[in-house]
């Protein structure tokens, strides 16, 4: 790549990663959750928004407060299967997809040095304030990575990247006023 394509993507991982840990922070989405539907957003994965949210409602906490794989990463994973998967349009290989998925793994534990929610989360788990600052900061990480990696296999797609919804924020009163009106709608 050249330093130009560099520093776009560069650009992208970051506002993606901001925007994912906005989802979260505004208690709006968990990890697994904001990582999907941003990145589903991002990079036109065809999925609707509640449907994002869907698919990554099991992984928050470790595979449902498990502890297991951090639901980052997991909400990660899940990305590049809807943006790179095989039998998606526009998928690569199966071999090198297995890669893109393993180079994801590899870099997410890389950087915090575990990809269990338990080991992730044991420093912090005592303290609620500190514990969600952990996710938040491990939720943008996944998104990140996962941009990383998409555009490393597919770096046609930094075109169609949706800028306008990486430049928007929730407020935390915004995510309570939205969460409030969708139970009301239930």
């Amino acid at each position: 790549m050249t330093e130009k394509n560099d520093t776009e993507v560069n650009t992208i991982a970051e506002l993606a990663s901001q925007r994912a840990m906005n989802l979260y922070d505004t208690h709006k989405l968990c990890c697994s959750e904001s990582v999907i539907a941003v990145l589903n957003q991002v990079f036109h994965g065809g999925l609707t928004p509640e449907m994002a949210v869907r698919m990554g409602s099991g992984f928050c906490e470790g595979l449902g407060g498990a502890g297991c794989i951090c639901g980052a990463l997991s909400g990660a994973v899940v990305s590049l299967n809807v943006i790179l998967g095989p039998d998606q349009p526009g998928g690569i290989r199966k071999g090198k997809f297995r890669k893109a998925v393993r180079r994801m793994h590899d870099l997410f534990k890389e950087r915090n040095r575990a990809t269990c929610c338990r080991v992730l989360t044991k420093k912090v788990r005592h303290d609620r304030k500190l514990h969600r600052e952990n996710c938040k900061r491990l939720t943008g990480t996944g998104a990140e990575l996962a941009v990383q990696v998409i555009l490393e296999n597919r770096p046609d797609l930094a075109r169609e990247v949706d800028l306008e919804f990486l430049g928007d924020a929730d407020s935390k009163l915004g995510g309570l006023f939205k969460r409030m009106r969708g139970k009301k709608g239930q």
